[in-house]
């Protein structure tokens, strides 16, 4: 079992940390003046979120189904607490590798524009070669930044909403399973609510956070405010 959840650990916070980064590409974007361009190379990284997702589902439910046939729900709750945390960790990692990754896609949208091909650029850039070069474009956080972001341009809804929607996606399919193994006759119905709960958090992303993270992205393309704000 210990196995089973350190795998799960592992592949959670991957997870998290790669749509986490997805702010990255939005700087890097800025940074570039190529926005679309930086969301299509990020694409990339999100097929291993994808996988890695695809992989703990499965044995997340075996778990359960596990504690559920020995009769020991109670230690689930544990189980389910350790998912959370691998979230967070993700999402903390990917945060701290902000600075790092939109330099590095930087790096992948000039590589793009001189090849025009995306293989050729994720072959190249997952070589010994390419990954000594990804080296000098590791950088730590900047203390500045976290200082000027107590001046942040956004609404305080936007914080609000966006510290609701990372919660609703860290817990909603943990949730589900939960119920569903402690009602085990309506485990179907439980495990068919997670969907439910992340839509609640799909709705906040779509009228609250996105809008807003967007329009001080356009508006730092357009030179209009600084591209702090957008860091």
């Amino acid at each position: 079992m210990m196995t089973q959840l350190s795998i799960i650990f592992v592949l959670t916070a991957l997870v998290n940390t790669i749509d986490t980064s997805a702010y990255a590409a939005r700087l890097a974007g800025v940074r570039t003046g190529h926005p679309a361009l930086a969301g299509s190379l990020y694409n990339v990284l999100t097929l291993g979120s994808r996988g890695a997702n695809a992989l703990a589902g499965p044995l997340l439910a075996s778990l359960t189904d596990l504690a559920v046939l020995n009769q020991s729900t109670t230690s689930l709750l544990n189980v389910y607490r350790t998912v959370v945390l691998a979230a967070s960790i993700g999402t903390v990692i990917a945060a701290l590798g902000i600075p790092s990754l939109s330099r590095i896609l930087a790096r992948g949208i000039a590589a793009y524009e001189h090849r025009r091909s995306l293989p050729q650029v994720v072959v190249r850039g997952a070589s010994v070669q390419g990954l000594w070069r990804m080296t000098a474009d590791l950088t730590p956080p900047r203390l500045s930044a976290v200082r000027e972001s107590r001046r942040s341009p956004f609404p305080k809804r936007f914080l609000i909403a966006s510290v609701l929607v990372t919660a609703i996606a860290a817990v909603s399919n943990a949730a589900a399973m939960y119920a569903s193994a402690l009602v085990p006759q309506g485990a179907r119905t439980a495990t068919s609510l997670s969907p439910m709960l992340a839509g609640f958090g799909l709705v906040l992303s779509i009228f609250v956070v996105n809008p807003v993270a967007a329009l001080v992205t356009d508006e730092a393309l357009r030179e209009e405010r600084p591209l702090k704000d957008v860091t």
